[in-house]
């Protein structure tokens, strides 16, 4: 008897070479990971530039920054050189410290030192200050605007800077 079974035949297909870049391409992705790591680590760990800092003056000695206030309207505000949403970020003795999140009008710096309001002294026109609250700040020649202008940032006053810069 002759054996009838089918007999496998094995054919070997020669492996291409590899390319350069296929050889590189490990080495390339580690190194990428490290760069890019390296961007995002670098700036936390060193602190990256120090934000500018300006000064703003309390309102005070008659006129709209402080005196008697007309009711608050959004022409009022939009009168204003500088504008801007912050946060109170720090108080020391009478410096408060402000972390600008938004401006509306004028240049304004990532950081604005103003002095905090007397209550013994003022004209009640001014707003005192307290760490992690958000205010709307209105300023003209420097000096902060009183008479609401200035205020803690809830609905009522956010409506008038609205009005008063759409868009």
């Amino acid at each position: 008897m002759t054996d009838q079974s089918p007999t496998a035949v094995t054919t070997a297909i020669p492996e291409a070479p590899r390319g350069a870049f296929q050889r590189w391409m490990p080495t390339v992705g580690v190194a990428a990971g490290l760069a890019i790591a390296a961007a995002v680590v670098a700036p936390l760990v060193l602190g990256g530039p120090e934000p500018a800092v300006e000064t703003l003056q309390p309102p005070m000695g008659g006129g709209l920054a402080s005196g008697s206030c007309l009711v608050l309207e959004p022409a009022t505000v939009a009168a204003q050189e500088q504008a801007f949403a912050a946060t109170v970020v720090q108080i020391q003795a009478d410096t408060v410290l402000l972390e600008v999140t938004e401006r509306f009008v004028g240049d304004v710096a990532d950081r604005v030192e103003v002095t905090q309001v007397d209550a013994v002294t003022s004209d009640f026109s001014g707003v005192p200050f307290a760490v992690g609250q958000r205010y709307l700040v209105g300023a003209v020649d420097g000096t902060i605007t009183g008479c609401g202008v200035t205020g803690v940032d809830d609905a009522e006053l956010r409506a008038v800077y609205d009005a008063a810069f759409p868009g």
